[in-house]
């Protein structure tokens, strides 16, 4: 049995962790000039964000406390959590610059120290990510560090991530596997993180020292549809699977045409006559005449006096 082909076999049951971490700080230099504005978390997707699907699959989790660090917009962040969890629940915290994963894990340790925390990136989507599921497959195998791995998507080009013949990663792995934006950790993973102080990503010195100090590290095989919501070229047609959606305070005119597939975001205007094919309006943008086809208006840009991407 190759890397790719072991998924989860252990049967689902409801469980809690110490917290959960959302990774929101990163500079989004791939969706520009899209996250010059706003963050790639709040992309949207379907009838909800990028930020917004990812915090409905935790939910089962049930966790004791959210985190997540910001460097943009951390309100608007903070906003997105706020109606799922109780306030007390949440904390942000915020980095004038990103620190990066593992100076991040490093920042977090002290809350940390206790119980299980599983931490999320926010620049992608997987369609049938189950949560719990990953938990149960975490706790069965006494492991201290898993990570979501799955396919490569078909374009765009991935660092793999290395595990050996048991799914092992921070060692001499030759098989590749490409990982999903997804980790469950116990405390001593963070703790090392915060001892090294190491300024790569979380895969390299820190997976390397936790795997010579005697910690577990697994990885796991989700099913599914992984979508990178961190690449401006296929950015379009991966919001647009999520299905058309129009939020209910955009104004739209009578005599204005839809075709294809749309998403519609908060607050968005479109005038008289104005035709809307296969295309993404962000919160705030307006399309007061002419045509958008295959094409993201960004957050408050009018097509009179901006770009479309």
């Amino acid at each position: 049995m190759t890397a790719t082909e072991k998924k989860f076999t252990v049967k689902k049951t409801r469980m809690e962790v110490g917290g959960v971490l959302f990774l929101t700080a990163g500079y989004g230099r791939r969706d520009e000039p899209l996250s010059l504005i706003r963050p790639k978390a709040l992309l949207p997707y379907g009838e909800t964000s990028v930020l917004g699907r990812l915090i409905s699959q935790v939910l089962p989790l049930c966790p004791e406390k959210v985190r997540i660090n910001a460097s943009r917009c951390p309100e608007v962040l903070l906003r997105e959590l706020l109606p799922v969890w109780q306030e007390e629940k949440c904390e942000l915290y915020f980095e004038e610059r990103p620190l990066g994963s593992t100076a991040t894990l490093a920042r977090h340790a002290d809350i940390m120290d206790k119980g299980t925390w599983m931490i999320v990136n926010t620049d992608m989507i997987i369609e049938d990510f189950d949560a719990v599921e990953m938990l149960d497959h975490h706790k069965c195998e006494g492991a201290d560090w898993t990570v979501l791995t799955g396919s490569f998507p078909h374009d765009g080009t991935y660092s793999p991530l290395l595990v050996n013949e048991d799914m092992q990663f921070g060692c001499c792995g030759t098989q590749k596997v490409h990982y999903w934006g997804v980790s469950i950790m116990e405390s001593s993973i963070p703790s090392i993180a915060a001892r090294i102080q190491a300024s790569q990503g979380m895969f390299g010195e820190l997976a390397s020292t936790a795997s010579s100090e005697g910690c577990k590290l697994n990885a796991c095989s989700g099913e599914g549809k992984w979508l990178d919501m961190g690449r401006i070229d296929t950015l379009r047609g991966n919001i647009l699977s999520g299905g058309s959606f129009v939020h209910p305070t955009a104004c739209i005119s009578s005599d204005v045409s839809l075709s294809g597939s749309w998403n519609i975001g908060r607050g968005c205007i479109l005038g008289s006559g104005a035709v809307l094919k296969d295309s993404v309006m962000l919160e705030g943008s307006s399309l007061e005449g002419g045509t958008l086809e295959e094409s993201i208006l960004p957050w408050f840009c009018s097509n009179l006096d901006g770009e479309s991407v």
